[in-house]
């Protein structure tokens, strides 16, 4: 029961930290992001092989920096230079859920979600 209970709250941690709570992390006021339209799509969900990512609202001067975190916190992939369409390789990827966040040149954390890996 122990391990159990020290495995849960570690890994709650672990999300808490990626999903922009950090103090070197900056983020858009919560006001801000609540009811705001998701500019990012992703499919297949779950995924086995590729998963591709659309910039659903963006401007074609704005580019934005990718990152895929797998749920223990370690960093898995960052594609730099993004707007518009990409596409990831899984072929190193595990199954499970993974984090992604969609950040702008300066930090700033414009959007994050998940998706799952399945083999």
């Amino acid at each position: 029961m122990w391990k159990t209970s020290t495995l849960f709250f570690t890994l709650l941690f672990c999300f808490h930290c990626l999903t922009g709570s950090a103090q070197t992390a900056k983020t858009l006021p919560a006001t801000e992001n609540e009811g705001a339209v998701k500019i990012v799509k992703l499919y297949p969900n779950p995924a086995s092989s590729r998963i591709n990512f659309e910039i659903q609202q963006h401007n074609n001067d704005k580019v934005y920096d990718l990152i895929v975190y797998n749920f223990l916190g370690k960093k898995m992939d960052q594609l730099k230079n993004v707007n518009g369409r990409t596409s990831m390789d899984l072929g190193s990827y595990y199954s499970g859920l993974y984090i992604f966040q969609l950040r702008d040149r300066d930090g700033n954390l414009i959007e994050s979600g998940k998706f799952n890996v399945v083999k």
